[in-house]
């Protein structure tokens, strides 16, 4: 006797076929990077068979997704919460851009890490930024760009990523314990002591002390989920955009050390002519936050 079909199993199906078109996968291309036959996954789409649990993980994985991620989107759908034309918004614009990469050499003279690793960790981050967002909106609530204050907002990324590098660097790091220096510890001999920090548009990096050592920095904006940007602190959107990393090393009397009424505590800041030397490892012009100024932007083209 066939499975009753579940409604929720019969929205991710139909997810799958959007993904796959969307993707430009023939029927046949699809079945082939998810290791079925082209036959059982047109039936699947015709709502003829429902997969079991390990064909639908092939699947997902195949098109780049985590089925708990797909699952997650199908239920909001069948709840209501979310609108299918919206489901992918953010993963059609959260493509990988191995075209940002900048001197690969300097990326691994400075963590050991390559640029594939550099840009599955800002997927990674991308995909747990986006799972939250989804929890947050079908729950009625603001994505987390908008939730959380600024400060808190860049401190919460930065730990994503670190963790997704962590994650993504083939054991070459582990991530320390939260709020233990520094943020990710080497496991090989190729990898480094490793601070990372994380800042808004132009700002620079900065921390509660000055900390000497290696560094890898990124900065970031808020556009819209579909990935459209516009400078400008009234236009800010929800969505984290990752527009540049940074490599090097910086020594205490590279920071400028600030007690400014207000702060909690001293902070320390990365001076400017330091920051602008290190090297730029990743950059996107579309996220880019400053103006159109190409000889103060190197690599802005």
């Amino acid at each position: 006797m066939d499975e009753p079909k579940h409604p929720i199993a019969e929205t991710l199906i139909q997810l799958v076929r959007e993904l796959r078109l969307k993707s430009g996968l023939s029927l046949e291309a699809a079945a082939d990077q998810a290791g079925i036959h082209r036959t059982y996954l047109g039936l699947l789409e015709r709502g003829e068979r429902q997969p079991t649990l390990s064909v639908a993980i092939q699947i997902a994985r195949s098109l780049n997704f985590e089925l708990s991620s797909l699952l997650l989107k199908s239920e909001l759908i069948d709840a209501g919460k979310l609108r299918r034309e919206d489901a992918f918004a953010e993963a059609l614009a959260r493509k990988e851009k191995p075209e940002c990469i900048r001197n690969v050499s300097a990326l691994e003279k400075w963590t050991g890490l390559s640029s594939a690793m550099l840009l599955q960790s800002i997927q990674a981050c991308y995909s747990m930024l986006d799972t939250i967002d989804a929890e947050l909106v079908g729950s009625g609530v603001a994505p987390i760009g908008k939730l959380v204050e600024l400060a808190n907002l860049s401190s919460m990324v930065g730990n994503m990523v670190a963790g997704a590098i962590a994650e993504c660097s083939d054991g070459l790091y582990r991530r320390n314990k939260p709020h233990h220096y520094p943020d990710l510890i080497p496991q090989k001999e190729l990898g480094r002591n490793l601070e990372l920090k994380m800042a808004l548009e132009t700002n620079r990096p900065k921390g509660h002390l000055p900390k000497p050592g290696d560094y890898i920095t990124f900065r970031y904006v808020l556009g819209d989920r579909k990935g459209k940007y516009a400078r400008g602190k009234e236009s800010r959107g929800d969505t984290v955009w990752i527009w540049e990393v940074k490599v090097g090393r910086v020594r205490e009397q590279d920071f400028d050390i600030s007690n400014t009424e207000g702060d909690s505590g001293k902070t320390a800041v990365v001076k400017t002519a330091v920051f602008n030397t290190m090297p730029l490892v990743y950059f996107d012009p579309v996220y880019c936050p400053f103006a159109s100024r190409k000889d103060q932007y190197p690599g802005f083209n």
